[in-house]
Parts: C-alpha cells; sequence; structure tokens
C-alpha cells in the first residue's frame, strides 16, 4: 500500500487503541464519538475521564476532531490514514465471500464482454459503495481496418477500427485535393500492409511511401496513440445506489461525483496517480487529486497481466467508509480478474 504522504507523530499504545474504537464506531454510526460511549460498549480499562484526555492528545496531532464543542470527535483524514497503514491490520475478504465471488465470475469466465459490468456489480455490492471498472486495454493499440470518406476536396474522415473492435474518428486535413475513388484505392492498397500492426511498426513504412501515402500512416500512428487516452477508456460504475442515502453523498455532492464517473474525469483525476501494480492505493479526503472527490474515501487497483493488457477497479465512498471491506474486495477482484485474465490469454 502506498506510503504516508507525511511524516505523522507516534502514539501511544492507549491512543492507538482509542483512535481505532472512534474510527470503527464513526464508520458503523456516521456520529461522533464520545468518551462515555467508549466506556460504556468496550472494556478499556481506564475512565471516561483519562479517554477524554487521549482524546485531547489526539486532536492536538490531527487525528480526530471536534465537529461541536459539546459533541464527540470524529476521524480527520490524518486519522483515517493512520488507522489504514497502522490499526486496521491486513484485509482478506473471508473464504466464503471468496468462493461465492469465484463462483460467479465462472459462470461468465468466457464472455469476456460481459466482464466488466459484472465485476462492477459484484464489486459495488461486496464493498458496500460506488464500484468503477475499466475494461481490459491491450498495451499497444493494434489496427484492424481502417476507411476514409471524402468530406470536402481536403477533408477526409478517418474512421479506425482497433483488434478488439474499439472504433475511433479522425478529421484529415489532406496535403492536396482528392477524390473518394484515389481516397478508398489508397485504403484498399494499405489496409493489408498495416494491419495487426500498432503506431510503432507503423511508423517505419512512412519512409519511403508516396507523400499521400506517407500522410494517411502518419495519422494512423496518432489515431493508435490516441485510442489509449482516458477519455477513450471503457468505464462502468455500480452502486449509486448503496451510498446516496448517507448524509455525505447528499446535494451537489452526489451529483458531481455522477459527473464525474459519467465521463473520462474520473479516470482524468486518477489515472496519473496510479502506480502499476497489484498493490492498493488509497486516496482519503484531501489527498484525492480531483476537488470533486476532496470529501470522499478512493481505494484503486491496477489488474491484468504484465506488458500485454490491465485496467484499473476501485470503489468511491465516504472518507468514513470501511476501508477494511472496501480495500480485502478490491484486492481481491483484482486478483481474481488478473487470473482469469491469464487463463484466457494461455489459453
Amino acid at each position: 500500500m502506498e506510503t504516508l504522504r507525511a511524516a505523522m507523530p507516534s502514539l501511544t499504545e492507549r491512543q492507538r487503541a482509542i483512535l481505532k474504537l472512534i474510527v470503527q464506531e464513526h464508520v458503523a454510526t456516521g456520529r461522533p464519538v464520545g468518551s462515555k460511549s467508549l466506556t460504556e460498549r468496550y472494556a478499556i480499562g481506564v475512565s471516561s475521564a483519562t479517554i477524554r484526555n487521549e482524546m485531547s492528545e489526539l486532536e492536538g496531532s490531527g487525528f480526530v476532531q471536534q465537529l461541536h464543542t459539546s459533541g464527540g470527535r470524529v476521524p480527520t483524514d490524518r486519522g483515517y490514514r493512520y488507522y489504514v497503514h497502522n490499526l486496521m491490520g491486513a484485509p482478506e475478504l473471508s473464504s466464503g465471500d471468496q468462493i461465492m465471488i469465484r463462483h460467479q465470475f465462472r459462470q461468465v469466465e468466457l464472455q469476456l464482454d460481459q466482464w466488466v459490468e459484472f465485476a462492477a456489480a459484484v464489486l459495488a455490492e461486496t464493498a458496500g459503495n460506488v464500484s468503477i471498472v475499466s475494461a481490459p486495454r491491450t498495451g499497444t493499440a493494434r489496427l484492424r481496418h481502417f476507411e476514409m470518406i471524402s468530406l470536402q476536396p481536403r477533408l477526409a474522415l478517418l474512421i479506425l477500427v482497433m483488434q478488439e473492435g474499439a472504433v475511433r474518428q479522425m478529421m484529415l486535413h489532406l496535403p492536396h485535393d482528392c477524390e473518394q475513388t484515389q481516397l478508398s484505392r489508397l485504403a484498399d492498397t494499405l489496409v493489408p500492409v498495416v494491419r495487426g500492426l500498432g503506431a510503432e511498426e507503423i511508423e517505419p513504412r512512412i519512409i519511403g511511401a508516396t507523400p499521400l501515402a506517407s500522410f494517411v500512416l502518419s495519422q494512423l500512428a496518432v489515431g493508435l496513440r490516441g485510442v489509449g487516452s482516458v477519455e477513450r477508456t471503457q468505464i462502468r460504475h455500480s452502486g449509486i445506489e448503496n451510498i446516496l442515502g448517507q448524509p455525505e453523498f447528499a446535494g451537489e455532492d452526489a451529483q458531481s461525483v455522477l459527473d464525474l464517473l459519467r465521463g473520462g474525469a474520473f479516470l482524468a483525476a486518477v489515472l496519473p496517480q496510479l502506480s502499476i501494480g497489484r498493490d492498493m492505493q488509497v486516496f482519503i479526503g484531501d489527498e484525492n487529486p480531483s476537488s470533486a472527490l476532496r470529501r470522499f474515501g478512493v481505494v484503486m487497483a491496477t489488474y491484468g497481466i504484465d506488458g500485454e493488457v490491465a485496467g484499473i477497479l476501485g470503489v468511491i465512498g465516504p472518507t468514513r467508509m470501511s476501508y477494511w471491506r472496501s480495500i480485502s474486495s478490491v484486492r481481491y477482484m483484482a486478483t481474481l480478474i488478473s487470473d482469469l485474465l491469464h487463463d484466457l490469454y494461455s489459453a
């Protein structure tokens, strides 16, 4: 899991135990946690006054805050971060949950087109938050077919079809006037030459080609590189109903998350922050790269086969989400899909 973003003061064993209980209670109830409720519910072995003093120390160190003078404490972003790194332990789904999820996936394991939507639904149900799953993408976009449609003497529409079925359209400003017959004839000549190739394999073929062919080949390379951009990545989400009833997602906050999920804005914000590998990455509150997510927790992981195919998956919830449940769910799902992809590609 990612390293701490800033050095944190050390805590005594008692303070660690109290902070852990505050996080657990606030996650479960959504309410501030007072010293009296802790002494009533847990055998801590010290008085309520002692717990209040320890809470004050935790507040002074920035791990908890008091929203109202007479109220209890709630964890801060720093408190949640400390909990995730030092108090939560090693999250792992129960064997029963693992068996159930694996059994569900075995029903669609050969139907790659259903994986993304199915994974989003299962992850949302398991984690109890909003899930985000991107379709697995090959490391290099490869061309299956392309066509050119004349719009004006020097303007054409380039249609690229990738091996996995994705389609991209580009406007071409041609170097000179061209009729449709000339464009079609050139496409018929070049398609067999570039079929199955990526951008880096197409570029050497520019050398020695005719001026028009060189121009088209260069645009094919540009188009293939653009296929990997985040706004063209297929992404599915599920579980909005899991959190809309929670106070943190009321009003405009809920709408801002919905707007992020519907377009490519979420991936554009999160992808640059992710490291390649299966390890978890957790963004809490102000750590989030997008201002629209600053009041939420985000748990993400990458999945796939090194150097061949990759995708991302994760969950979004309030900062008081159950990080144990979210992290264990995301980690297991990433491992499961990676294993399924490996089986599929090695068959």
